[in-house]
């Protein structure tokens, strides 16, 4: 995931060292505050995030939240940066370059399940997490024989398999179970196939065919 498919704000780190207005110091901490944000973005999605939501749950007054971020836009991209930093690059020694894509993948819709409505900000701007993710995507097709200008091809057709994935998966999580609407879910339960089980088949065609146009495998 490259560093212009994220919101385009300073990370945790650099919100952390913002100087605070004048008055009475805050009580809390940053990281007190981006957790308590992603327990509300958890239960209502990254939509539904506002100061005053965050301020209910941490049982402080809204004004107390724009010492930590100052507008909402901001507060989104903190949790936003905050949630990639749980995405894993795995190294050169964990397996083919394949194996490593499918993993990064795999921990990727892993982390976005349980922050649902995430994925619709995955295209904001740019952050150090996502550059970070960005870079490490581009490095495995590149051990993968990739070169340059097919490397930014197969990650743009990799982020747009993942994020409609991932859309799908906020999708079941949001619609009440007996609901009779045209989920994924739904549509494929007749064919005998999980969510898990059309992702894996998905994720194989896309690649197998990245390789036969690219590596004229």
């Amino acid at each position: 995931m490259t560093n212009h498919h994220y919101p385009s704000v300073q990370t945790r780190s650099v919100a952390k060292d913002r100087p605070r207005s004048r008055g009475r110091p805050p009580s809390l901490s940053t990281h007190q505050v981006v957790q308590a944000a992603l327990r509300v973005t958890r239960k209502v999605g990254l939509d539904n995030l506002s100061m005053r939501a965050l301020a209910r749950e941490l049982g402080v007054p809204p004004m107390t939240i724009y010492h930590y971020a100052p507008s909402r836009e901001y507060l989104h991209a903190l949790v936003v940066d905050d949630i990639l930093s749980q995405i894993r690059v795995p190294g050169p020694d964990e397996g083919t370059w394949e194996d490593r894509l499918r993993t990064l993948h795999s921990d990727a819709r892993r982390v976005f399940a349980v922050h649902p409505g995430v994925s619709a900000h995955l295209g904001d701007g740019g952050s150090r997490e996502g550059a970070r993710l960005g870079d490490g995507v581009l490095g495995i097709l590149g051990d993968g024989g990739f070169d340059a200008e097919a490397r930014v091809v197969c990650f743009a057709t990799l982020f747009t398999f993942m994020t409609g994935q991932i859309d799908l998966d906020a999708m079941a999580h949001f619609v009440e179970h007996g609901t009779p609407t045209a989920t994924l879910d739904n549509v494929t339960r007749s064919a005998g196939f999980s969510r898990e089980e059309l992702f894996d088949l998905g994720y194989d065609a896309v690649v197998e065919g990245l390789k036969r146009t690219f590596l004229r495998l």
